[in-house]
């Protein structure tokens, strides 16, 4: 089954509770809903907080500008095009590094306690 309950609160879990989107982004875009959360949802996710965090792109993305488009526009619009200020990234995205590990890294290499 494609679209199980259980399924539908782990998105909705996630994405409200960890990533801190309202519920009623979700209602606009239900397809999200249909999305892998391990391979899809958490990566880009993650990558994006990173951005936000860093002010490299605004807070608010609709899930149509990260979650909705293909692998190859997510990859250059998000990973490959801050590569040089965040090579860990790629890493991120693979699920290779969670974000705290990437914290930790930054806090090493700037010497601030922010993300």
């Amino acid at each position: 089954m494609l679209f199980s309950e259980e399924k539908i609160m782990k998105v909705m879990n996630f994405l409200v509770n960890n990533f801190g989107r309202p519920s009623t982004d979700i209602a606009k875009n239900p397809v999200v809903l249909l999305l892998s959360l391990e391979k899809r949802i958490i990566p880009r996710c993650s990558v994006v907080q990173i951005l936000i965090a860093r002010d490299l792109v605004k807070n608010g993305l609709g899930f149509s500008a990260f979650l909705l488009i293909n692998e190859k526009s997510f990859l250059e619009k998000y990973v490959i095009k801050f590569q040089d200020v965040f090579p860990q990234l790629l890493s991120v995205y693979q699920n290779k590094m969670d974000i705290l590990d990437v914290e930790i890294q930054s806090e090493k290499v700037c010497g601030t306690g922010q993300l």
